[in-house]
């Protein structure tokens, strides 16, 4: 069945949901939303009915004994859900498009998988490559190992210093493996190679990604992920943002929260930038002349 046909059997079927509560019946069938009060909880339950209804006429058999539910949020009410008459087990985990999405929507599972599959590759170009050049051990970083450390990195984005570390340690790793880095500094061997700190690669793509989506290349509503200001005499630019409330470092350090003041600092020729490729022009020369290295206080530089 086409994925339109299943929204509309199911309205509120989500491929990928960013409510407080989520059902993951299988890899690529997820129900989700937010729940908020009573009405909320027999809507969802609702839904999971329709589900189990749909899946019947059209001979769809979920193993309900590997469905399990996520409850976001330190104030979820944590209900039982059914299907087809069967308790869902609540989960901590779950993978979600090759990202692995906890309970507590924290990074640190998510950095480890991405550092622990990326030494492995390092350990295979290792062994297996006979000539180390290098134009050959870039050219194998940037398409085997880097693409694993920056996927869906505004999603998973580290802020923990550990969880920083260890991934910008993949990338210190790769570098010494360079003929000719013995004796240099991390930063020296960047600059060598013409590489920037996986920090500063992930707060540029921040940034990239926000114009984006703002611009309406990408399918998000801009409404909806930020707080636009329009118009403000406020010094910088006439396109600000304005952040959300936040009471925790979690929510501090999400995508739509931690670009807004990146964002707010660009001049006004990089945000009314015409196409992608103009706004990435004025971007580095910004960035260039702040001498800004990623989030936080030398982020990206002290490793």
């Amino acid at each position: 069945m086409r994925l339109g046909q299943l929204r509309s059997a199911l309205p509120r079927l989500l491929v990928a949901s960013q409510g407080e509560r989520n059902l993951a019946p299988s890899h690529d069938t997820k129900l989700g939303g937010r729940v908020k009060c009573m009405e909320d909880v027999m809507g969802m339950q609702g839904d999971l009915d329709r589900l189990g209804e749909w899946a019947s006429v059209w001979q769809i058999q979920f193993n309900v004994d590997k469905c399990e539910v996520i409850h976001f949020g330190g104030k979820n009410r944590k209900v039982d859900y059914y299907l087809n008459g069967v308790k869902l087990g609540n989960g901590e985990v779950q993978r979600d498009l090759g990202v692995l999405v906890r309970q507590s929507m924290k990074a640190s599972m998510q950095v480890q998988q991405a550092v622990k599959k990326t030494n492995g590759m390092l350990a295979f170009i290792t062994r297996g490559i006979e000539y180390r050049s290098k134009e050959v051990l870039l050219q194998l970083y940037r398409a085997l190992v880097r693409p694993h450390l920056g996927y869906c990195v505004q999603f998973w984005s580290p802020y923990l210093r550990k969880d920083i570390l260890a991934i910008e340690g993949v990338q210190r790793r790769f570098t010494r493996l360079i003929p000719g880095m013995a004796g240099l500094s991390y930063v020296e061997r960047l600059e060598q190679l013409g590489l920037y700190t996986l920090g500063f690669r992930r707060m540029r793509g921040d940034l990239i990604e926000t114009y984006k989506i703002i611009k309406g290349l990408d399918t998000l509503e801009a409404g909806s992920m930020f707080l636009l200001m329009g118009e403000s005499r406020t010094r910088g630019h006439s396109l600000r943002m304005r952040g959300r409330p936040f009471t925790t470092e979690m929510r501090k350090n999400l995508f739509t929260q931690r670009v807004v003041d990146l964002r707010n600092a660009l001049p006004q020729k990089a945000v009314e930038a015409k196409s992608l490729d103009a706004f990435k022009r004025e971007l580095d020369g910004a960035l260039k002349d702040s001498e800004v290295v990623g989030y936080g206080e030398g982020a990206g530089t002290g490793y």
